[in-house]
């Protein structure tokens, strides 16, 4: 189980989670035990004005967010561009740079070996800010990985078609 915040003012997990139904409360628990239990030395810390409970690790500090929402959670990683992910699970939902997200709809659905794959390569990326911003920039990240065979996310693009009549 991740380690709270350092900072004992932090509100509880339970302002966070007052006003959402058991099961999302449930999914949300399994996420953070998931991710305590993937990544050894995790913080983790409710941030109420975002909705999320967020972690972060002693190399790279903030990787990832937990964002419970009526009927379901969404797992946010700040650099998911940079992650491999080759099965096409991350999502930029049309306009994240270099945020991705993982929806989770409940907790037989989750896709454990691939998000245990995604928490292990964000906390394994550059532990400077900078050059993980660098190489989201430069796309020199996805090149890599695109040449390994990993398929990375390219955020979606927003021209439609036009129809003839």
């Amino acid at each position: 189980m991740p380690k709270p915040a350092a900072d004992s003012s932090q509100p509880p997990i339970a302002a966070l989670t007052r006003d959402l139904p058991l099961e999302t409360r449930d999914l949300l628990s399994e996420l953070d035990s998931l991710i305590g239990n993937t990544v050894p030395g995790v913080t983790r810390k409710v941030n109420l004005g975002w909705k999320s409970l967020n972690f972060s690790h002693p190399r790279v500090g903030y990787f990832c967010g937990l964002f419970p929402v009526r009927d379901r959670v969404i797992v946010a990683f700040e650099f998911g561009v940079l992650l491999p992910d080759p099965t096409g699970l991350l999502d930029d939902r049309g306009c994240a740079k270099q945020v991705r997200y993982l929806p989770v709809r409940s907790r037989n659905r989750i896709p454990r070996t691939a998000l245990k794959r995604f928490l292990q390569a964000a906390v394994s990326l550059p532990g400077d800010r900078a050059t993980r911003i660098a190489l989201a920039k430069s796309g020199a990240t996805r090149i890599a990985l695109s040449k390994s065979g990993a398929r990375p996310v390219a955020p979606k693009s927003t021209s439609r078609k036009r129809r003839t009549s």
